[in-house]
């Protein structure tokens, strides 16, 4: 099938910028914790062998906020940005669902209950896996012949998120400096 300006306009929309407004708040916050610093492209600042200045990597996930530290246990760069989103809107519509749900107070009650803890544990997990496993979570949910259009617009989000969110840091910055 031929990809359409009608699909090209809805993947931008439902994923490029999503995924676009997520890089620039991850990499924006890198680098005001000083995570990265501006002479640091984000895609080289997840490479295995690089003499980079980042503390965004599995040595120093400790140090780091929580969603950074998500971000690094998914792989960091673009797989582990969507990993992280595709747990967040996991478990965020999940939540939804539950109260959604919710007809009675026995209902609230129930989730003081053992059973319902380990069931939330599991589930967790399991959306862990999923989320690690994005690119068989995401045809099943997104209604597309054309997926890896879908997914090459996602990228381009992520790397112009990126990228803006380190030009803007470097403005915001300047700017600080002549104050």
């Amino acid at each position: 099938m031929l990809l359409t300006l009608i699909d090209i306009i809805k993947a931008i929309l439902l994923v490029g910028l999503p995924v676009g407004a997520f890089s620039f708040l991850m990499t924006y916050f890198s680098y005001q914790k000083g995570y990265l610093s501006t002479d640091v492209e984000i895609q080289e600042a997840f490479k295995k062998k690089n003499n980079i200045e980042t503390t965004l990597s599995r040595k120093n996930k400790k140090e780091l906020v929580f969603l950074h530290s998500k971000w690094i246990t998914f792989g960091g760069g673009f797989y582990g940005l969507i990993a992280l989103l595709t747990f967040i809107i996991i478990e965020l519509l999940q939540i939804l669902n539950f109260w959604l749900g919710i007809t009675s107070w026995q209902d609230v009650i129930a989730l003081i209950s053992v059973d319902t803890v380990i069931a939330m544990i599991i589930d967790s997990i399991m959306n862990m896996i999923k989320a690690g496993i994005w690119f068989t979570y995401w045809p099943t949910q997104l209604n597309t012949d054309h997926y890896l259009a879908w997914i090459l617009i996602a990228y381009i989000g992520y790397r112009l998120g990126g990228k803006y969110a380190k030009h803007y840091s470097i403005a915001r910055k300047l700017n600080n400096d002549n104050t």
